[in-house]
């Protein structure tokens, strides 16, 4: 493949041939214009010669990164869960175009990018965690458009994002945790709280979670749906990846307290009849329908008050579930599976602090082994 320099007046360009079209038989060229030297025009044309060799070239475009970004959001939106959607958006409309909207996406550089995160965190609007999810937002949508070739290059890779440091994470011991179950038993919404706790799963998968998941011959619940939020809304919808459909072991003493809470719950529909609306659900509301998170955090929290326990969220029974468990020297493994985690990586990164003891076991247990194995040799040789 070759190419030439023309001069025209006090700037230069550079002419590819790129042979002839297949159909038409027409001589092929590539022309850009507008350098203000020669050495400049020869640069940029190797620079394109290279890329056409490779197969890597990427015709420039005029396209602003904000209509590009308004394309990746639509095609994402009937991909991920309309709350993810919604979080994509508001990034994007409140943070992202306004600041980066009108740069051609051709045109963008690392430079600018690291410059946006730099001014989001000098301002001191959004945290570290926000700057980071932008950071992943723009990666994701510039790594697709670098994928499928309608960009060069991902020029967020080349950049540092915000550092996130990690939030202390809070839950009871299973001294705390008996004494509060103990104590709220007859709260109407006990059965959540107990759910989160002994099962790890989350806020919206216990409050949709319905009668026909629970099997009691075999000491099981399915996760399959959740409660999720659409727009003004609130419905019951599948999950959002794969690994959170999940079955999860249970025990006696779960099944005893689910089938107590099951022929209360049966109670109340007797007597309210026929304006009893039953959806199914395990947790529900005195008619039947969907309780709101909202009434779930008020009731929890107004327990937590009442008996001057140490204040951790709902979402912290998830952790303190998997702290549980770690202390029972369950496998890694078993613990990502009960919580539905896409990977045993995210459930050793958030978990990491709770494994103190796992090097000094493998430590010892190989200690153990040599010891034998030595033993064994030392015996066979006499």
């Amino acid at each position: 493949m070759q190419g030439s320099i023309i001069k025209r007046g006090n700037k230069y360009s550079f002419v590819i041939n790129l042979g002839r079209d297949p159909v038409t038989k027409k001589r092929k060229q590539k022309r850009v214009s507008g350098f203000t030297s020669k050495k400049k025009a020869q640069a940029a044309m190797n620079d394109v010669i290279n890329e056409l060799n490779k197969g890597s070239y990427v015709e420039p475009s005029s396209e602003t990164l904000g209509d590009y970004l308004d394309d990746w959001l639509k095609h994402k939106e009937k991909r991920i869960a309309h709350s993810t959607y919604l979080h994509y958006k508001s990034y994007l409309n409140n943070h992202i175009k306004p600041a980066l909207g009108n740069v051609k996406v051709f045109d963008l550089k690392p430079r600018q990018v690291q410059s946006f995160y730099d001014s989001l965190l000098e301002k001191g609007d959004l945290s570290e965690r926000s700057v980071h999810h932008i950071h992943r937002i723009l990666s994701n949508a510039l790594e697709k458009g670098a994928r499928i070739g309608d960009i060069q290059s991902n020029v967020a890779k080349a950049v540092e994002p915000a550092t996130v440091r990690k939030k202390e994470m809070n839950f009871w011991d299973m001294d705390i945790l008996s004494d509060f179950l103990d104590a709220t038993r007859q709260e109407a919404h006990y059965i959540s709280w107990y759910l989160g706790a002994f099962t790890g799963m989350r806020q919206g998968e216990i409050l949709g979670l319905k009668w026909d998941c629970v099997d009691f011959e075999n000491k099981t619940i399915h996760v399959r749906r959740a409660l999720k939020r659409d727009n003004d809304k609130h419905i019951i919808a599948d999950l959002k990846n794969n690994a959170s459909y999940r079955t999860i072991a249970i025990s006696d003493s779960d099944v005893f307290e689910l089938k107590k809470h099951h022929n209360e719950q049966k109670e109340i529909k007797m007597k309210i009849g026929k304006d009893y609306h039953d959806y199914n659900l395990v947790v529900a509301t005195g008619s039947g329908n969907y309780v709101l998170p909202s009434n779930i955090w008020r009731s929890f929290n107004r327990c937590i008050e009442r008996l001057e326990v140490e204040r951790i969220r709902f979402h912290d029974l998830r952790h303190t579930h998997a702290s549980m468990l770690f202390s029972l020297d369950v496998h890694p493994k078993i613990v990502q599976e009960r919580l539905g985690h896409s990977s045993i990586t995210v459930t050793l990164d958030t978990y990491s602090h709770m494994l103190p003891n796992m090097q000094e076991a493998v430590a010892e247990s190989l200690e153990s082994a040599f010891k034998k194995e030595t033993k064994n040799k030392n015996k066979e040789s006499l």
